[in-house]
């Protein structure tokens, strides 16, 4: 039977913190953690984990409200749009090139991602819904993509309000692999990314503050040995 007492013992949450670029296989890694850390958990309700993203910010956007670059990327009809010319407000994001500011790569196109006041507010939801998973008790993996200082300081923030043990996981990638991915993923899907996300993301997801507990390298092992890594450093 279950106590008062026995819920005052159980151990903090843990909040499993990845970070990275787009296209750097953090989906992937995050699908394959889960997996482990599922069968790891053996069917214990305490020790399970759900997964989250940022990209569960675009299911809570009307697609109408999707920027004119991304949806003909995707080929699809452009007259269903809220927005009438690209960056004119009406988009819940947009894609700004930053080719001309400096970076760690520096090179054309480089495109950052940016939220109207609309998407703004979604994402800090979104954040604060991952503090209640937390607060009520529930594990998490974070498929992160913490582009901005903005975005850093308020995920962070939700997440020590939580009372959670985090954990962080960086991933990493060459800049020439990301690049080649991202071009594989225009295909018509919500997976589709412009050319030049992966390049200025690379150069700001890891600029902020964030101490990783452990690193991985997506382009040099696999995502086996990756996971294998986190889940030690979990352990010890």
């Amino acid at each position: 039977m279950t106590t008062a007492s026995s819920h005052e013992h159980r151990a903090p949450p843990i909040a499993i913190l990845v970070n990275g670029p787009s296209s750097s296989g953090k989906s992937t890694l995050c699908r394959v953690l889960h997996n482990r850390l599922t069968d790891l958990a053996d069917g214990d309700p305490e020790a399970a984990f759900a997964r989250v993203a940022f990209d569960d910010l675009v299911v809570l956007i009307s697609d109408k409200l999707f920027p004119i670059s991304y949806v003909a990327l995707q080929g699809s009809d452009l007259s269903r749009l809220s927005s009438r010319a690209p960056h004119d407000g009406r988009a819940a994001w947009e894609y700004v090139d930053e080719s001309h500011a400096e970076g760690k790569h520096g090179g054309s196109p480089r495109l950052r991602l940016v939220l109207n006041p609309h998407g703004q507010r979604l994402l800090k939801g979104v954040h604060r819904s991952w503090g209640a998973h937390l607060q009520l008790g529930s594990n998490l993996i974070i498929d992160h993509f913490i582009q901005d200082a903005e975005w850093y300081d308020d995920v962070i923030a939700v997440l020590h309000q939580s009372r959670a043990r985090i954990f962080t996981v960086g991933v990493h990638c060459s800049v020439a692999e990301l690049e080649r991915r991202e071009a594989f993923r225009g295909d018509g899907k919500v997976e589709g990314r412009p050319l030049g996300l992966a390049r200025r993301s690379d150069e700001l997801c890891h600029t902020h503050p964030l101490v990783y507990d452990v690193t991985v390298q997506t382009d040099v092992e696999n995502t086996d040995q990756s996971v294998d890594r986190i889940i030690a450093a979990l352990k010890a």
